[in-house]
């Protein structure tokens, strides 16, 4: 048998709120037609009437009648949850979401203004006439604690959804974008906040000044009639004081809690962390801010992919060049190092080996050169099947002799050696055929730019010096060798980093070159 989800504590919690905050109001208008009451025998026999025979009639119906009306306008909202908040939210949901606050408030405010309505007019009809000194207990009291009560109501019940409902229903924000609801600015809310906890506490203490001149008038002692007022005038003050002190708290939290989460987002994306997930609590103004930083965390999010996703096909070091403007339009004369390396024997293992182990292969392959390349400072210029074009120094200052770029291809080359004989450690663990390479270095000018058709370009490298080196790589194989370096390149970057040991010293014929090109291969 299943078992039904319980009653959400919010709603629970909002029902609380409106009871609480109309039984608080009730007693507060008591008290106050009580100190304010008209004095004349016919104020004081409709009052004696009204306790005795409308209110004891009125109050529950009232509270049972409000209690329906919001327990019916919250319903559809406790059967979402309890259903397990599907997403995303029915359209009617979301608007009842953004609008509950202000109609839960209303429907107090409302409830009110029908005991307002209906007091001077059971009046009319009992005793075929109105005074105005009746105007106190049966408009003024009931208008101005029922305002006080509906405040309440809307800043708790609004602190309330915006801290257990609307999360649910909008994870990823979106209230400004609901067609239709009921809901206050801010400006609104400060205004309410302002009638509540400034205009009603001084329009008591007047209504106070009234009743006591009335009382003046009508005969009783002075002297009585001002202690009266200043003990009515110190209660005033008091429960006003802690009312607002409790509206203030209550109002403040609406501003203050998104505030301090969105300054703690934007300090968290400073730092870097895009994993970070806003809240949006509203939909007025606050909320068009916490919209606007989840629009921006998404959309440094996406950036973020996009650079990840460009980097994989350009290396890292142009693609932020090319996002900077570093590159200049066109094609630049530099003088760099080429570093070309080629698995040896790749079309037999390619022949030997399914899709998936040659493509493990080449990834394994690709990933420890690419990262040892970085380590040396260079760049992977592009992939050409189970070849890696490596350039080191592009980016060194206009003018330099290319010895660093030299000794770092170099180095990079030995290095590459190395990495190879690690990964073939593992290959041969797992019963793997062994990788073995061959690389081509070579020091020069090259021409550097972005070349391609107008829809589609790649920044590359391009020359002489280019050639040479691919073309050293393919001497490896007539050589025996698996790392040949022209001349230019042995005395640049022995002159860094000091001479090392060469097992051949020749020169070659390159296709391509009317002149020898001496070469040395390293131990």
């Amino acid at each position: 048998m299943r078992t039904r989800a319980p009653i959400p504590g919010w709603f629970l919690l909002t029902l609380l709120i409106a009871l609480a905050a109309n039984a608080l109001a009730t007693c507060t208008t008591t008290f106050t037609i009580d100190i304010m009451r008209g004095v004349t025998p016919f104020a004081m026999m409709v009052r004696e009437w009204e306790v005795g025979t409308i209110i004891p009639v009125f109050n529950p119906l009232v509270y049972s009648t409000g209690t329906v009306l919001v327990v019916g306008y919250l319903w559809p909202l406790v059967a979402y949850f309890r259903a397990g908040c599907p997403v995303p939210a029915p359209l009617a949901i979301r608007r009842r979401v953004i609008s509950a606050p202000l109609v839960v408030a209303g429907i107090g405010l409302a409830l009110w203004g029908v005991g307002v309505v209906m007091s001077p007019t059971m009046t009319l009809w009992r005793y075929g006439r109105w005074s105005p000194d009746l105007s106190s207990q049966q408009v003024v009291s009931p208008l101005v604690n029922g305002f006080l009560a509906a405040t309440i109501i809307y800043l708790l019940v609004d602190l309330v959804f915006r801290r257990r409902v609307v999360p649910r229903v909008f994870p990823d924000g979106g209230l400004t974008e609901v067609p239709g609801t009921l809901a206050l600015s801010v400006r609104g809310r400060l205004l309410v906040f302002l009638i509540a906890v400034g205009f009603v506490p001084l329009f008591t203490l007047f209504g106070l000044v009234r009743a006591a001149l009335a009382r003046v008038e009508a005969g009783l002692p002075a002297a009585t009639v001002v202690q009266e007022l200043a003990s009515a005038a110190g209660l005033v003050f008091a429960l006003y004081l802690v009312m607002g002190i409790g509206l203030t708290l209550a109002l403040a939290r609406t501003f203050t809690d998104p505030l301090e989460t969105i300054a703690g987002v934007l300090r968290r994306i400073r730092a870097g962390d895009l994993g970070v997930r806003p809240t949006v609590t509203s939909s007025d103004e606050v909320g068009v801010v916490e919209d606007g930083v989840t629009a921006l965390v998404a959309a440094l999010r996406e950036k973020e992919r996009i650079l990840r996703t460009f980097g994989r096909v350009v290396d890292p070091s142009i693609r932020d060049r090319l996002l900077a403007g570093d590159i200049a339009p066109g094609g630049e004369l530099r003088t760099a190092t080429v570093l070309f390396c080629d698995l040896r024997g790749f079309s037999g293992l390619a022949e030997r080996s399914s899709p998936d182990e040659l493509v493990r292969t080449l990834n394994e392959f690709f990933d420890a050169m690419t990262l040892w390349v970085r380590d040396c400072g260079g760049f992977v210029d592009k992939f050409i099947g189970d070849a890696l074009l490596v350039v080191f120094g592009l980016f060194d200052e206009v003018g330099g002799d290319g010895r660093d770029s030299a000794a770092a291809g170099l180095r990079c080359a030995r290095g590459m050696r190395e990495r190879v004989g690690l990964l073939n450690v593992v290959r041969g663990d797992g019963g793997r055929v062994p990788l073995s390479l061959k690389i081509g270095v070579h020091t020069g000018p090259v021409v550097a730019g972005t070349i391609g058709a107008s829809e589609r370009h790649e920044y590359t490298v391009i020359g002489d010096t280019v050639n040479v080196a691919a073309r050293l790589e393919g001497l490896c194989n007539e050589h025996g060798q698996d790392l040949l370096v022209s001349e230019t390149t042995w005395a640049l970057a022995t002159a860094v980093d000091g001479p090392c040991e060469a097992t051949m010293r020749d020169a070659v014929a390159l296709k391509g070159r009317s002149q020898p090109v001496r070469v040395f291969a390293l131990a």
